[in-house]
C-alpha cells in the first residue's frame, strides 16, 4: 500500500489560512470597523472553516481505513474479509459520502447566500439567496427543470434535498442557481467526478445488495486493479492504478483536493 504524501496539501492549508486571515484583516481595516474581520467573521460564512472540517472527518475515517488494512498481511481477495469487516467497512463509507455532501451543500448553499472563499475574498450573496431554505428550495427546483423561475420556494424539508455529493446534479444545479463564484465550484466539483462518482456507487450497492447493484460495482473493474468480489464493499480494497494506493484511501484524497480547489 502506498500512502499519498499530504505535506503539499497541509501547506497549501496553511498558507490559505494565513492569506485569509490577512485578507479579512485588510477588508476590516478599509471598512473602519475596530474588530479584526477574521475573528469577528461568523464560522458558517468561512468556505475555508468548511473545507477544514472536511478534512478533519476525513483524516480520522481513513486513519480507521489504514488501520484496518495495516492489522492485515494482505487484502487480496475476498477471503481475506469477514462479516464484520464488511459491517465497519460499510460504516465507515457511510460516514465518508456523508462528509463529501455536507461539505458540497455548504459549498453551495453559502456561496449563494456569500461568504468568503479560502483566500478571504469576498463571495457576493445572489439576490435572492434570502436563507438557507431558500437555497434549498431554489436547488430542488434547480435538479427538475432549466425553466426559470428557479428561486422563490423555500424548502424545509431536509429529506427533499437532491444528493449533494452527488457530481452530475451539481453540474446541473450550479449554473441554475448561478453563485457569484460558479465557474470555480464548477471546475473543483468536476475533479472529483471520477471519485466520488465510485464511492457513491460502491455506497448505494452497500445499502441495496443485489445482483444490479453488484454488477454495477463489477463494472468498473477495468479501472482498478482488483480481485473477485462476494460483497460489493469489499471494491474498497481494489487498488487505484497510477497511485498504488487503496480504492478508498485514493478517493478520499481526490475529494479533499477537490474540496480545496472548491474553496480557492
Amino acid at each position: 500500500m502506498k500512502r499519498r504524501n499530504s505535506v503539499n496539501l497541509r501547506n497549501t492549508c496553511e498558507l490559505l489560512r494565513k492569506a485569509a486571515t490577512e485578507g479579512l484583516n485588510a477588508l476590516c481595516g478599509s471598512n473602519g470597523c475596530a474588530k479584526p474581520c477574521a475573528a469577528s467573521l461568523p464560522n458558517e460564512m468561512a468556505l475555508y472553516a468548511r473545507w477544514t472540517e472536511l478534512c478533519t472527518e476525513l483524516d480520522r475515517l481513513s486513519g480507521h481505513l489504514r488501520d484496518f488494512a495495516s492489522a492485515r498481511p494482505t487484502i487480496a481477495s475476498a477471503s481475506d474479509f469477514a462479516e464484520k469487516d464488511e459491517c465497519l467497512l460499510e460504516g465507515l463509507l457511510s460516514r465518508t459520502w456523508q462528509a463529501w455532501g455536507v461539505f458540497c451543500r455548504a459549498c453551495v448553499c453559502e456561496s449563494c447566500m456569500g461568504t468568503f472563499d479560502g483566500s478571504g475574498v469576498a463571495i457576493a450573496a445572489h439576490q435572492y439567496a434570502a436563507s438557507e431554505g431558500h437555497v434549498s428550495g431554489a436547488a430542488i427546483r434547480a435538479k427538475r427543470t432549466p425553466n426559470q423561475p428557479i428561486w422563490g420556494n423555500v424548502n424545509t424539508l431536509l429529506r427533499s434535498e437532491p444528493t449533494w455529493g452527488d457530481v452530475n446534479v451539481l453540474v446541473t444545479i450550479i449554473p441554475r442557481l448561478a453563485p457569484a463564484n460558479q465557474g470555480q465550484l464548477l471546475a473543483a466539483f468536476s475533479t472529483a467526478f471520477s471519485s466520488a462518482k465510485t464511492l457513491q456507487l460502491i455506497r448505494n450497492a452497500t445499502a441495496h445488495n443485489n445482483a444490479q447493484t453488484m454488477g454495477d460495482v463489477q463494472n468498473m473493474r477495468s479501472a482498478y486493479i482488483t480481485f473477485p468480489l462476494t460483497h460489493p464493499v469489499q471494491a474498497l480494497f481494489w487498488t487505484e492504478p497510477t497511485s498504488r494506493d487503496f480504492l478508498i484511501l485514493w478517493a478520499v484524497e481526490e475529494l479533499r483536493e477537490a474540496g480545496l480547489a472548491a474553496i480557492s
